[in-house]
């Protein structure tokens, strides 16, 4: 098989601009009311903000070829050979889904949810390159 598979979850932006948002509203308020004792706490707040948005945010995700899959592949890539993985576990729980790679050796890793699709499309991905899936709900 000669199909590689990556799934890539971009960084989310939300936090960054409610709080430069925040930030404006802070800087806004100091000066329509003229509370020139908070000016120093709203520029502060701009700042940070403003560093925060210039610090970089790596891509989330995984990459699965013929005989290996990637994790953490866009940050700091360690692959894992598929044939080293006996299984893997997916539980369901309340907010998201707990994937473990259950090895041949007995031993076991849990994977961010963050790096990896939808449970219906890793299911399948692994299907194809014939890795089971256990305890799906």
């Amino acid at each position: 098989m000669s199909d590689v598979y990556e799934y890539r979850r971009a960084p989310n932006k939300g936090p960054v601009w409610l709080a430069l948002i925040g930030a404006i509203m802070l800087l806004v308020g100091v000066v329509h009311y003229g509370a020139t004792q908070f000016e120093w706490l709203a520029w502060a707040a701009a700042a940070v903000t403003i560093a925060w948005m210039l610090l970089p945010r790596p891509v989330a995700g995984i990459r699965i070829d013929s005989t290996h899959l990637v994790l953490a592949a866009w940050r700091n890539p360690r692959p894992v050979p598929l044939d080293d993985i006996a299984h893997l576990q997916i539980r369901d729980t309340a907010l998201e889904n707990e994937v473990t790679i259950i090895y041949r050796n007995g031993s076991e890793e849990v994977i961010l949810s963050n790096d990896l699709p939808d449970a219906d499309t890793l299911i399948a991905v692994l299907a194809e390159r014939g890795i089971p899936v256990r305890d799906a709900t």
